[in-house]
């Protein structure tokens, strides 16, 4: 790490100014003048200031945490898969967490406290993620880890029928319940439901401390599972461990913020031409980094734009191309 120092500083020095561009961009936004001689207005002022200094700093946490998150698994999903190019986001979240919220409403309605409510609804989705997602786990990768790969083409056909379904019960279900639908539907950072933060980011969190725990284990169990195994290592265990934890995480951070599904591509794979190293502890932190510069730099960029178009979007067509450049690379073509 100490040959990367320099790396690591400007990084850090990026993550300072990208959050300080956009807690200052926001400041301006929210900036009106007091009146000495209106004293109630400058109450009726100051208190919506300080509403808005709260949600900007708790959108700010969200942030952070989700794109640490999000790098870190996608860290460990390519050690597990052995392959820089695939991250947990092509299973499928996004679809499954629009078809859950469509069953919920097409069967329950939107009185339903499972639709209505905030908390339940969070819980409710992400639980059903979770299950979800760790029956694949079982029903796949019961015999060995080859079937990884073919997990992420049952994840990729299972996402299909998902949105395929949810869209039948769309074309048929009542328009103000559609309406409703489409507002819980479209998560995003400018959308997200602060009413759950403090639920999912200790949450995510403990699951960062969980899989930074493991770095020495996935410094060997990226040499092969046989080398692993020969070393000491419960390749097995630490495997499905390590799955139910990305499968967490990426359920909370869908149902939190919305998919971004290029971001742990880029950070991860930015980390690892700029490291040229395969120890994880320099790789976790580094692409973190990456990882929080792009979310808030491009965060940021969608709101100088007049939102006209969405961060996903914008990090989607970063890493679209650069998920192309890989592809090529690796074929040396």
């Amino acid at each position: 790490m100490k040959k990367n120092r320099k790396i690591f500083i400007i990084a850090g020095i990026l993550v300072v100014i990208a959050i300080l561009l956009y807690i200052f961009l926001w400041m301006l936004t929210t900036k009106q003048p007091l009146k000495l001689n209106d004293p109630v207005r400058n109450a009726i002022l100051q208190k919506n200031i300080t509403r808005i200094l709260v949600r900007n700093s708790t959108q700010v946490l969200a942030m952070v945490v989700s794109a640490v998150l999000i790098a870190t698994t996608s860290l460990v999903f390519q050690t597990l898969t052995n392959n820089r190019i695939l991250t947990p986001s092509l299973i499928g979240f996004d679809a499954i967490f629009v078809t859950i919220q469509t069953f919920i409403i097409f069967i329950f309605s939107s009185t339903s406290i499972l639709f209505y409510n905030p908390y339940v609804n969070f819980i409710t989705a992400t639980l059903l993620m979770i299950i979800i997602t760790l029956f694949m786990y079982r029903l796949i990768l019961r015999k060995n880890r080859n079937n990884i790969i073919f997990l992420l083409l049952v994840g990729m056909v299972l996402s299909t029928l998902a949105r395929s379904s949810a869209n039948f019960l769309q074309t048929i279900m009542d328009p103000a319940e559609f309406d409703s639908l489409i507002i819980r539907t479209q998560v995003s950072i400018t959308q997200m439901n602060l009413n759950v933060i403090w639920i999912a980011t200790p949450l995510m969190i403990f699951i960062i401390f969980a899989l930074f725990r493991e770095i020495k284990n996935y410094d060997v169990m990226a040499l092969g599972e046989s080398q692993a195994v020969g070393l000491g290592v419960n390749y097995n265990q630490k495997m499905n461990l390590s799955l139910i934890y990305i499968a967490i995480a990426m359920s909370i951070s869908t149902a939190l913020i919305g998919p971004i599904s290029f971001l742990g591509l880029i950070a991860v794979n930015a980390a690892r031409e700029l490291l040229k190293t395969y120890k994880h502890l320099p790789l976790f932190i580094l692409s973190s980094m990456i990882a929080v510069i792009f979310l808030v730099i491009g965060q940021v960029i969608v709101a100088e734009t007049g939102y006209l178009t969405s961060v996903t979007v914008l990090i989607s067509l970063i890493g679209g191309a650069y998920m192309i450049y890989l592809v090529l690379k690796e074929n040396k073509i």
